[in-house]
C-alpha cells in the first residue's frame, strides 16, 4: 500500500514538472530524488543527453568514460555491440538489470520511445544503494516522461531529427505527390536542400554487426556529407543527398563517403540527379538497382552509379525478357563470326571506337596500337559491316547491341 502511494505521489510531481516547462534537467533532478541513484540520458548514437549532477561517481571506469566524452569511445561501444547489450534494449519493453565485467556497479536500464520508436536510453547506476524491485516501475515512468519532454520545443534540435527521419520515411514511401505539402513540410521542419539531389543506397549485407550499430552507421555517413539526411531504411542506409554543383559533388563531396564504404567492405548506389522532392522514391529505386545491375554484371566495385547502367535497367525491364536479343544488329553478329574465323580483334576496336566518339586517336591509345592501325581498321569494320558510320542511329543500334550482348553475358571473341 505505502509502494503504491509513493508511485502515486511520485506520478503526480513528474506531471507538474512537465506541465511547469520546467525543462529535462527539473525531470532528471526529479528522478534523482526518487530514485537515490545517479543515472544517464543517451540517444541512439550513445550520445549524452543528460545526466544527474549530484552525485559523483570515481570509480566506475565506464561511466566516467561516459561522462567525460558526452560519448562512449568506439572500442567501448563495440564491445556492447558484440554482448548485445542494444540487443537487450531493443528487446525489452519493460526496464531491465545489467552488468558486466566494466561496469562496477550494476545497471537498471530503460528505453525511452517517440512514435513507436527507440530513440534513446535511461541508465541508472547502483552506485548510492542497491536496486530495489519497486525501481522498475520508477525508471519506467521516466522514461515516459523523458519522452514527453524530448518532443517539446525547448529539446527541437533532438526532436526534429527524429521528425527529419519520419519525413524522409514518408518520402520514400512515396506518400506525397504534391510538392506544396512537401514545402510546407521543408517550412515546418526548417530542412534546407540545395537545388540538385541523389539518392545514395548503402547495402550493409557486408557490414560487421560486432563493431557497431545500424543508427550509428547512419550517424557516420551522414557526418560525411554535407547538405544530406540519413536514415535506416529497408535494412541499409539511405541518404539524402543536395548539392549546387553536380561535379564538384561527385568528384569533391563524394570522395570521404566512398574511403569510408571501400574501407568497411560496403556497397553502394547513386541515382542520377533530380530536382523535385516527390521523385525520391524513383530516385531511391534507381539506387538500388545500380547496386543489383553492378553485382550482376560482376563489376566487383564498392560504388555504382545508375547513370552507368541505364541502359541495361532498359534491357532488364524489356517486356519480353530475353526476346531483346532480337535487338542485336546482324551486322555485329557478322563481325563477330568474322574475328572468330580470323583471329582478327575488330569487335573490341569498334567497341572502343564507339565509346570514345569516333575519336581514332584516343582509341588507338587505348588498345595501344598505332593511329594508322586504327584508321585501318575502321576502315575494314566499315566494310564488313556494310553500315554507315555517319548515321547517328545506326551507331545508337550498334552500341545497344554491345549493350544486349553484355548483358545476357555473351562471350565476344
Amino acid at each position: 500500500m505505502e509502494h503504491n502511494t509513493l508511485l502515486s505521489q511520485f506520478s503526480l510531481r513528474l506531471i507538474k514538472t512537465l506541465s511547469k516547462e520546467s525543462g529535462l534537467q527539473a525531470l532528471v533532478d526529479l528522478g534523482y530524488e526518487i530514485l537515490g541513484n545517479p543515472f544517464t540520458i543517451t540517444d541512439s548514437s550513445v550520445k549524452l543527453l543528460a545526466s544527474t549532477g549530484e552525485t559523483k561517481v570515481t570509480d566506475d571506469p565506464v561511466w566516467n568514460e561516459l561522462k567525460m566524452n558526452n560519448n562512449f569511445i568506439f572500442q567501448t561501444y563495440s564491445y556492447y555491440v558484440r554482448n548485445s547489450l542494444y540487443n537487450e534494449i531493443a528487446r525489452n519493453e519493460a526496464p531491465f538489470y545489467w552488468s558486466d565485467p566494466y561496469c562496477k556497479y550494476p545497471r537498471l536500464i530503460g528505453k525511452i520511445r517517440i512514435n513507436n520508436r527507440d530513440v534513446a536510453s535511461m541508465v541508472v547506476c547502483a552506485h548510492n544503494r542497491d536496486f530495489k524491485e519497486s525501481d522498475k516501475e520508477s525508471v519506467s515512468l521516466l522514461c515516459d516522461a523523458f519522452s514527453i519532454e524530448l518532443q517539446k520545443t525547448k529539446y527541437i534540435d533532438f526532436s526534429q531529427g527524429l521528425m527529419h527521419q519520419s519525413f524522409l520515411y514518408d518520402l520514400l514511401d512515396g506518400k506525397f505527390e504534391d510538392e506544396r505539402l512537401i514545402v510546407e513540410r521543408i517550412k515546418i521542419l526548417s530542412l534546407k536542400f540545395k537545388s540538385k539531389l541523389f539518392v545514395i543506397n548503402i547495402d550493409i549485407q557486408n557490414f560487421d554487426k560486432s563493431r557497431s550499430t545500424l543508427p550509428y552507421m547512419r550517424d557516420e555517413i551522414e557526418n560525411k556529407l554535407a547538405n544530406a539526411k540519413a536514415i535506416v531504411y529497408n535494412q541499409n542506409v539511405v541518404v539524402l543527398a543536395s548539392c549546387e554543383n553536380d561535379r564538384h559533388f561527385q568528384e569533391i563531396e563524394l570522395k570521404t563517403l566512398k574511403e569510408f564504404i571501400n574501407t568497411n567492405n560496403l556497397q553502394a548506389g547513386i541515382s542520377r540527379p533530380f530536382s523535385k522532392l516527390t521523385d525520391v522514391k524513383e530516385h531511391y529505386l534507381e539506387s538500388v538497382e545500380a547496386i543489383k545491375l553492378g553485382n550482376y554484371l560482376n563489376r566487383e566495385q564498392h560504388f555504382y552509379k545508375y547513370e552507368d547502367f541505364l541502359i541495361f535497367d532498359l534491357i532488364s525491364n524489356y517486356t519480353h525478357g530475353e526476346k531483346c536479343k532480337k535487338f542485336i544488329h546482324h551486322s555485329l553478329i557478322l563481325l563477330i563470326e568474322y574475328d572468330k574465323e580470323n583471329g582478327t580483334d575488330y569487335v573490341r576496336s569498334f567497341y572502343t571506337y564507339l565509346c570514345n566518339f569516333k575519336n581514332v586517336k584516343d582509341s588507338a591509345t587505348i588498345l595501344n596500337i598505332h593511329r594508322n592501325t586504327m584508321f585501318h581498321r575502321i576502315e575494314k569494320i566499315e566494310n564488313l559491316l556494310n553500315v554507315d558510320l555517319n548515321d547517328g542511329d545506326v551507331l545508337f543500334q550498334l552500341y545497344l547491341s554491345y549493350k544486349i550482348l553484355e548483358f545476357f553475358k555473351i562471350a565476344l571473341p
